[in-house]
């Protein structure tokens, strides 16, 4: 797994989902279907301070949905680590950001690009959610260099 001295990265497992989904509730979010596709951070005692879900579409292409910190370890690298890595693994990565984490986005190189290059039912989750006004959604992606 990939480290730093604050937490590492491995797959999610069936214990952690009820962490998970507590995370995402707390964001607003719908419980996560399943820990498919889910790699956590995880402090020096095994608690998941961050998750990351890939979502992979028909054609392959893997899409982040979601990606979220705990908020007391916000600030600590965690959701850069587990977008770079998932980018590493999957080399190219898509997700719509709520427009108050564009800038956290575009600071890791991402790019804005239009909602036809966003898996269908991504879309419709945008398009039928009451919090979007305010929310702002915005299509980006990143390719991995190289």
């Amino acid at each position: 797994p990939m480290t730093n001295e604050l937490f590492t990265i491995r797959d999610a497992r069936p214990d952690d989902k009820a962490v998970l989904d507590g995370y995402a509730n707390l964001e607003g979010m719908d419980a996560i279907p399943s820990i498919e596709g889910v790699r956590v951070a995880v402090n020096e005692d095994d608690e998941v301070v961050g998750f990351l879900r890939i979502a992979l579409a028909e054609d392959g292409t893997a899409f982040v949905n979601p990606v979220i910190t705990h908020e007391t370890w916000r600030g600590f690298g965690v959701g850069r680590a587990l977008m770079e890595e998932a980018l590493a693994r999957h080399g190219e990565l898509r997700l719509v950001s709520r427009g108050g984490s564009l800038p956290f986005y575009e600071a890791l190189g991402y790019e804005r690009i239009g909602w036809d290059l966003i898996e269908m039912s991504l879309v419709d989750d945008c398009d039928h959610c009451e919090m979007r006004d305010e929310c702002g959604p915005v299509p980006v992606r990143k390719v991995r260099e190289g």
